[in-house]
Parts: C-alpha cells; sequence; structure tokens
C-alpha cells in the first residue's frame, strides 16, 4: 500500500530451487536520504546527513560575540554558531539553558553551528519537493512524512548557510 501510494510497484517473480526476486520501482522526483532527525521550538526537522559534520553539546557560557555574531572556539578553529529557531523566523526559546545541543554543518569547506532545542536519531526519509503547495521556502528543501502520519520539514544546508551569513 505504502509503495502504491509513491505511485511505484512491485513485482514478484519465483523459480523453484532458485529463489524469489522482489523488485520494487519508486517514481525518480522520490529521493531517500539518512536525516539527522532535530526539534526546533517543539517542532521536528530533518537535516540531511550528508551535510552534517559532527554533533555536540557546547556550555552557554564558552558562547563568544565576535562582530556581532555569536562564535566558540571548538578544538582550536573558531566556528560560528546560529540559532535554528531564529533562522526559520520561530519564536525564540525562552529558557536559559546551560548546555546547548549543536550540529555543525558543512556546506563546501564552510562549516557553521546551528542551536537546536534537541537533537534525536539519524532516519532515512523520502524527500518529497513542497514546490507546489508552499512555494520557494528559504531553508527548506522539502517534506517527508513520518510513519505515524506526521510530516517534518527536510532543511536546505546550503540555504542555511546563506541566511545566517548573510544576517548581522
Amino acid at each position: 500500500n505504502n509503495i502504491k501510494s509513491l505511485k511505484g510497484n512491485i513485482s514478484v517473480t519465483s523459480a523453484v530451487g532458485q529463489g524469489t526476486r522482489f523488485s520494487i520501482a519508486l517514481p525518480l522526483t522520490l529521493a531517500i536520504i539518512d536525516a539527522l532527525m532535530v526539534k526546533v521550538n517543539a517542532q521536528v526537522y530533518a537535516i540531511p546527513l550528508d551535510a552534517v559534520s559532527e554533533t555536540t553539546k557546547i556550555e552557554s557560557s564558552r558562547l563568544n560575540e565576535i562582530n556581532n555574531r555569536k562564535a566558540i572556539t571548538l578544538r582550536g578553529e573558531v566556528l560560528g554558531v546560529s540559532d535554528l529557531a531564529e533562522l526559520l523566523e520561530l519564536p525564540a526559546d525562552q529558557g536559559d539553558r546551560d548546555e546547548l545541543p549543536l550540529v555543525i554543518i558543512k556546506v563546501g569547506d564552510r562549516r557553521l553551528g546551528l542551536v537546536v532545542e534537541d537533537l534525536l536519531e539519524r532516519q532515512e526519509v523520502v524527500i518529497k519537493s513542497l514546490g507546489e503547495y508552499l512555494g520557494d521556502q528559504p531553508g527548506i528543501s522539502g517534506a517527508t512524512i513520518m510513519g505515524d502520519g506526521s510530516v517534518v520539514l527536510i532543511l536546505d544546508p546550503s540555504e542555511i548557510y546563506k541566511i545566517a551569513t548573510s544576517r548581522s
């Protein structure tokens, strides 16, 4: 039923003494990616795993301000840090936290730390385009439907990086 709902098909062929072959065909408009699920402002978002350099937790007291931007020295490297909720224009987290979950994304040879509310699991997701439904949303590349029926937006790391570096 799930394959049929994706406009795909499945075929089964059997040969005595040789086994059974199941073939699944999905439309080329669908792509499956590994994604890191994160929580931002009580909503779950997916970040493509190929853009994630690492995840860590940092003490908020280690954040510095350089040229009106937040930064941290991590393993001898100065790393720009942005709050993902601010970049997505979501209401800011009101609570002061001592420890901040951080997703470090890489875009080309550049890196950026994104502060999130919580780090969740790694998951394979099917990307569905949102172009006709939402138009061009900055920072969002598509969506996926989870097993429980909820819709999770997939972030576009290069767009997120552009948004973060364009703001001062």
